[in-house]
């Protein structure tokens, strides 16, 4: 069928190439650069910053499958470095209809217990990826009734109320920062708000904070308010999860950050804190212990075949790979 994509592609080049390079009208690229705060973070003080992440895979075989959950965390000291890590790791058999979903949510789970540790002895905790995410997938879990919870003797119920919990807790200790996303929740054009901010803006700063129940998408807001909802049933404070984009080096890419800030709080000075710290531990623009904790808890398909290598487990036909012909 590639053939026929490509055929497709040329002739639609005109129309799919103005999407790419899609053209802002002069009043929405002057609502970009308003939105973006340029701001240069001073000499910060000698802070400890936690990056944690998660990774797994699987292999499936007629009935079950075999997988690896893998969760890390790497503190550095922004002044004198120096490398901390923990983590933790779990691998198993399962037979499950929905794996996928099961294993992104038993990974974050692993990754809330590790950012409770690490907020003993961390200045700032970045979580790889995006809290409402996170809050959205554990609350899918909680309803779903999955195979792991039973198989590994956890409540994704729990789990949630945790993860609550911790940013409830300690909102100035703990933020999110994904690398990828597609949110349109802050300028709400055709594109995902990072095109616009990386492409329209160079310098190092943030995108003016946003709460997410005054997002622009309704999804969003419903979220935001619900979370919102959530930490004061928990905890008791009155909080909300703010939304922004930020650079932590002139020219390098824009990241979303979300972190929870008080109410009476002012959410810039919260993410100048926040960029302050992230920048005094980036390297190229990115957060070191971050790419640290990818790297260290990264799973690839080679390392399940190793450990199913070590189980003396072989290779068999799987149910979604193509049969040859005459297969009887």
């Amino acid at each position: 069928m590639l053939p026929q994509a490509l055929d497709k592609a040329l002739s639609s080049f005109g129309s799919l190439r103005s999407k790419v390079d899609e053209a802002l009208v002069k009043d929405q690229l002057r609502r970009v650069k308003w939105m973006w705060l340029v701001y240069t973070p001073s000499a910060s003080r000698r802070l400890r910053v936690a990056g944690i992440d998660s990774g797994y895979n699987f292999i499936e075989y007629r009935g079950y499958a075999l997988y690896v959950v893998d969760a890390a965390c790497v503190s550095i000291d922004s002044l004198e470095g120096g490398e901390e890590v923990f983590g933790d790791a779990d691998t198993d058999v399962i037979s499950s209809s929905f794996i996928e979903s099961e294993l992104a949510a038993y990974s974050i789970a692993m990754e809330i217990e590790l950012a409770r540790r690490a907020l003993d002895s961390a200045d700032l905790v970045v979580v790889d990826g995006s809290l409402v995410a996170k809050f959205a997938t554990l609350a899918r879990a909680a309803e779903s009734g999955f195979e792991i919870e039973r198989l590994k003797g956890i409540s994704f119920r729990r789990v949630l109320d945790e993860l609550i919990y911790l940013v409830g807790l300690y909102p100035s200790k703990i933020v999110f920062l994904a690398k990828n996303t597609s949110s349109k929740d802050v300028l709400g054009l055709v594109k995902g708000d990072v095109y616009y901010f990386d492409r329209y803006t160079a310098e190092v700063g943030f995108s003016k904070p946003v709460a997410l129940e005054d997002c622009s998408s309704i999804g969003s807001r419903a979220l935001g308010s619900r979370m919102r909802g959530e930490i004061k049933r928990l905890v008791g404070s009155s909080a909300s999860v703010y939304v922004t984009y930020a650079r932590l080096r002139d020219g390098a890419r824009v990241y979303r950050l979300e972190l929870v800030v008080e109410d009476g709080e002012s959410p810039r000075e919260r993410v100048k804190r926040v960029v302050e710290a992230l920048s005094a531990v980036e390297v190229q623009g990115y957060p070191y212990p971050l790419l640290r904790a990818d790297q260290l808890a990264r799973v690839s398909e080679r390392d399940v075949e190793r450990v199913a290598t070590v189980l003396g487990i072989s290779r068999d036909p799987v149910a979604r790979e193509i049969l040859w012909a005459g297969y009887p």
